[in-house]
């Protein structure tokens, strides 16, 4: 990315979560059982699934059916308000587009582009607003139906650290640049981007993209235990565990 551009807070804040998967129907199931949410119909021509979350940062499941083949899908979804200018910030800094811009309907356009560390991020601007939005069955569920940080794993920590401050239009703080193994930037809305370089996860068969978060990290555990959920990392620092899905993808439960 070029160093000599100016900063930008074009894009506003984290829209989802966004996790590939194979079997959208039975992915849908299992994570409506986590977080204690109803399963609505699934319309058999939607290649998604969206749960609504607390603060609108949703978690989408996508069997990416209409662009199978591809190595990567995209982690999460960034925000904006004027996607072209995103676009063309992004042209000029030389970032990888690596699906471009579509516009399905009125009211919606997306793009892809790759990080610095090969990751995919989509962004998106859309001017739909859920005015219905579905809440869990369970109200006080011990994993609650909120996103604490899209995690974003990467290769070289200060690299990444670097490309997303400039991307997001923000400051370094040199205080988080401890040497790793993360980095995170906080968002308006509450649900932030956290850079692992996961040197603590080489034991772990997939890396985690998103943290759900818990009101008690024991009880939240004990309730995932109970419920047959394989758990690949028991609570730590009193802080987060980490659980497996059916399709192998790891999902952190954290405070």
């Amino acid at each position: 990315m070029n160093t000599s551009t100016k900063e930008t807070k074009l894009l506003h804040e984290v829209k989802a979560a966004v996790l590939h998967v194979r079997d959208l129907p039975g992915m849908a199931a299992w994570y409506a059982k986590l977080l204690g949410m109803p399963l609505q119909p699934l319309d058999d021509d939607q290649p998604f699934y969206e749960f609504d979350m607390s603060n609108q940062v949703n978690l989408l499941l996508d069997d990416h059916r209409n662009v199978q083949g591809r190595d990567k899908y995209p982690i999460c979804m960034m925000r904006t308000t004027d996607i072209e200018r995103v676009r063309s910030y992004v042209q000029e800094n030389g970032i990888t587009i690596s699906h471009d811009l579509q516009r399905p309907h009125p009211g919606l356009a997306y793009f892809h582009i790759v990080d610095s560390e090969g990751n995919e991020i989509m962004i998106v601007q859309s001017e739909w607003i859920n005015p219905n939005p579905v809440r869990p069955t369970v109200p006080d569920s011990p994993i609650q139906n909120r996103i604490n940080s899209v995690v974003i794993p990467v290769t070289h920590l200060k690299r990444a650290t670097e490309w997303y401050g400039k991307l997001l239009g923000q400051q370094i703080k040199p205080d988080r640049q401890d040497g790793g193994p993360i980095y995170w930037f906080d968002m308006p809305n509450g649900t932030g981007i956290l850079l692992d370089d996961n040197r603590n996860n080489q034991d772990l068969a997939a890396l985690p993209t998103f943290m759900l978060k818990a009101a008690n990290i024991h009880e939240a555990c004990a309730f995932v235990r109970s419920s047959g959920i394989t758990i690949v990392r028991d609570v730590k620092f009193d802080h987060y565990f980490i659980v497996e899905d059916p399709e192998g993808n790891v999902v952190m439960i954290c405070l």
